[in-house]
This record gives structure tokens, sequence and C-alpha cells, in this order.
């Protein structure tokens, strides 16, 4: 037990530092390349902040163990909008951009119906988890195409008032660093925290749609953290869009392609659609605007209400 404590304590050690130093260095790499930071939290931080759940993913399902893989998938994105974005709203001031934020929280909703829609019809596994792959490469490439144009539109100010930055050689070397020291805390906390729960007897569904969603949302909700220091709302929003897409189509597409007859229970995906519906529809309604606090209230009570029920 005590070992577990310990490898606990060290994931979150690195998580803390390696998220911290990965929100500076987006920030960098976004002036460098004169794309907006919602583009960059979206793609270059949401991938590195998924990597935890990618890992927790792909092992559970080398082993058979496909509950704790959609448990996790699923828990994940429903706790990145229920805990993570209402720390957002209560840490900072969280404005809500007003063009690309919109468009990329539809292709967020879009991407959780297919998700959902992956596995209810028949069709076979692999061919619709190549399918959301290949998604997820597409909306990587879209979201570079909508930062290279946001150069003229919405972010052309906000360059314009910043001083040209290059690409040195320790920008280069430090990103893997950091991504392993995300992989390396993710996979601690989640591993800790597995044999924590053995002690418990708790399913391995309910792990993954809890402690070990909570566990592998630490990067995003770090991301928020620090991000909020510094001024980065876009950064905030964009990194939870980002993650929730990549979840759902790269690691989601990735586990498709374990056979597996394993069925999700109708109220996980009631939480989950109805998250990622109720996250889309304030991002419309709060375009250029700062969501009330109490809006991050009745979020947090609905994460009380999703954890207490399962």
């Amino acid at each position: 037990m005590y070992e577990s404590l310990i490898k606990f304590t060290i994931g979150i050690v690195l998580l803390l530092f390696s998220t911290q130093k990965l929100v500076k260095l987006a920030e960098r790499i976004s002036q460098i390349m004169r794309i907006s930071p919602l583009v960059i939290g979206a793609t270059i931080v949401a991938l590195g902040t998924s990597l935890p759940e990618l890992i927790v993913s792909v092992i559970s399902a080398y082993r058979g163990d496909i509950g704790l893989t959609m448990g996790n998938i699923i828990g994940s994105n429903v706790v990145n909008i229920l805990m993570v974005f209402p720390v957002g709203i209560f840490s900072g001031k969280l404005r809500i951009g007003t063009r690309k934020t919109q468009q990329n929280v539809l292709i967020m909703f879009g991407a959780t119906v297919l998700f959902f829609a992956s596995q209810i019809i028949s069709i076979p596994k692999p061919s619709s988890g190549l399918f959301l792959i290949i998604l997820a490469a597409l909306f990587s490439i879209a979201e570079y195409r909508l930062g290279i144009l946001g150069r003229d539109y919405e972010d052309s100010g906000k360059f314009k008032a910043t001083k040209s930055h290059s690409l040195d050689l320790t920008t280069i070397f430090f990103a893997p660093a950091l991504l392993i020291g995300i992989i390396a805390g993710g996979f601690l906390v989640v591993d800790s925290a597995e044999m924590i729960s053995k002690f418990s007897g708790i399913s391995t569904i309910i792990l993954g749609l809890t402690l070990t969603a909570i566990a592998t949302s630490f990067p995003e909700l770090l991301t928020t953290l620090f991000s909020q220091e510094d001024n980065q709302e876009k950064l905030t929003i964009g990194n939870i869009i980002g993650s929730n897409v990549y979840n759902l189509l790269f690691i989601g597409g990735i586990i498709l392609l374990f056979p597996s007859r394993f069925v999700v229970p109708v109220k996980d995906w009631f939480w989950l659609i109805g998250a990622s519906f109720g996250f889309a529809a304030i991002l419309i309604h709060y375009s250029g605007k700062e969501p009330s606090r109490w809006i991050g209230g009745i979020l947090i009570f609905l994460l009380f209400i999703y954890l207490t029920s399962q």
C-alpha cells in the first residue's frame, strides 16, 4: 500500500513539472509558428496530455481488459468537461473565442457521435477503428490550416503586438523529454491507482470511469491551471477540446483494432454525449464572453453526481 502511495506521489510530481514546462513550450511554439494558442492547445498540447490515456488504453486492451479501456476513454472525456473546464472558469478570466472555438467544439461533438456510432453499428470494428484514426489525422491537418488562416484574421492583432521568435535546439530536444515525463508520470499514477483499487474490489469499468479517468486527466487539469496563470485562456479551451477529440478518434480508433465483445452501459453513453452536448452549448452561448461562475458550480455538481452514480 505504501509503495502505491509513493508511486502515485512521484507520478503527480512528474505530471506537474512536465505539464508546466509543456505549457511554456507550447506558448513559445505558438509565437514561433505564429499560430493561435487555441490551435496549439488543440493539437500539440492535447496530444501530449492525452498520452496517459493512450498508454492506459493500449496496455489494458492488449491485456484483454476492454472494460478499463472504454471506461478510461469515456470517463476522461466526461472529467475533462465536468472537472477541468470549471476549474478553468474558477481560476481566472476564461474568455471564450468567437470563431475557431465554436468550430472546434462542434467537431468534438461530431467525434463523440461517431465514436458512439462505431460501437452500435454493425460494421467490422477494425474498419471503424481505421476510419476514426484517419479522421484524427484530418483533424490535425484542419487545425493547422485554421491556425494559418487565423494569422490574417482573428489572431492578426495578437501576433503584430509580439516579437518574432526562432526555434532553437533547446526547444527541439526539450519537447520529447517533456512528453516522456508526462507518459512516465501518467503511467505511475494509473498503475498505482489500479494497485490501490485491488484492495477495494472495484470493477475495472468503474475504475476506468472514475479513478483512472481522473488520474489521466491530471495533465489537462494542470495545463488549465498553468495556462490560466499565463493568461493563455485559448490554450485551456483548445486543450480540453483537442484532448477529447484525440481520446475518441485516435485512441478510440486504436482500441477498435483489438477484438472485443464488451458493451458499454447505456448510462455511460448518456454521460459522454450529454456532457459533450452541454460543453458545446456553453461555448456557443458564451462566444466572446466569460462563462458565469454558476456554470462552473453546476458542472462540479454534475461531476459529483457522475462519480457517485458509478
